[in-house]
């Protein structure tokens, strides 16, 4: 693949900071904001930090956090407008500051592609509804998908992707393609953006699922687990090559086959009950 492996040191250091990751993510969803904000900062979160800090109060500590955010690879405008965690800090004149700030490395293009992180978005947008259960409607979203890929194809082709995040956006547009080779494109892409990053536990997991999805297209078994398919109703784990282990799917940021199974579970506890 080209892409350096990592040490086991590396892993367990990355395995860590997901750790803390995982802790911040439910302190927010259990609205222990002061809690989250700490475990955000020792995960070296500081976007995220910076949003707990607002929703729990501390003002000052939520600034320190966001200019550390700007100073370093945040660059989301859009999110930053939108993140209604903030909205404690908009009448701050020191708001309007870093907004600016930040505009100001987006308009340098000192940060991520605008087209590709809203395509990302859009993708992303579309397939939300599986997370809760719902039905999607792939005719209605296959359409997009393909001119998305064709809009993602034309700012690679003009060099418009230059950040390890630009990659993963175009990687995951292409991830939702229609044949192998598209999938290979979608594997090829998050490769890149590793080699620009290998902290971009993101894209590491997203060369492993396109592998893998490339792999089941062709029939064959796929080699970290990332991939379901539904079986006479039931979501299942794609049939796994039993050589590859956890701990190299850790390497990939890959859950376990274990972590796997139980997601299927979970996933067909979400499935609509049959009627009648």
């Amino acid at each position: 693949s080209g892409v350096p492996r990592q040490s086991r040191a590396d892993v367990e250091r990355r395995l860590a900071r997901r750790a803390l990751e995982n802790r911040a993510a439910m302190a927010h969803y259990e609205k222990n904001f002061a809690a989250c904000a700490s475990l955000s900062e020792e995960a070296g979160d500081a976007y995220l930090a910076a949003s707990c800090h607002a929703m729990a109060g501390n003002r000052d500590a939520a600034f320190s956090q966001l200019a550390k955010a700007i100073d370093g690879k945040f660059r989301n405008l859009e999110l930053l407008e939108l993140d209604t965690g903030f909205a404690s800090l908009r009448d701050d004149e020191r708001w309007a500051s870093e907004r600016a700030r930040l505009a100001a490395k987006v308009e340098a293009g000192d940060g991520v592609h605008p087209e590709l992180q809203r395509l990302f978005n859009e993708d992303q947008g579309d397939r939300r509804a599986v997370a809760t259960g719902q039905k999607i409607d792939f005719s209605q979203i296959a359409p997009r998908d393909k001119a998305r890929r064709e809009r993602v194809d034309a700012i690679l082709a003009a060099g418009g992707a230059k950040f390890s995040a630009d990659y993963h956006h175009a990687a995951m547009v292409f991830q939702h393609g229609e044949t192998p080779a598209e999938i290979q494109r979608a594997h090829e892409l998050a490769l890149e953006a590793i080699r620009l990053d290998p902290d971009n536990d993101r894209a590491r997991w997203l060369a492993a699922a396109a592998e893998d999805r490339k792999l089941m297209y062709e029939d064959k078994p796929q080699k970290w687990g990332t991939q379901f398919k539904l079986v006479d109703g039931k979501w299942v784990v794609w049939n796994v090559d039993p050589a590859i282990t956890d701990a190299e799917r850790e390497e990939w940021n890959v859950p376990t086959l274990a972590q796997a199974r139980e997601r299927a579970e979970q996933m067909n506890a979400n499935l609509p009950k049959p009627q009648g």
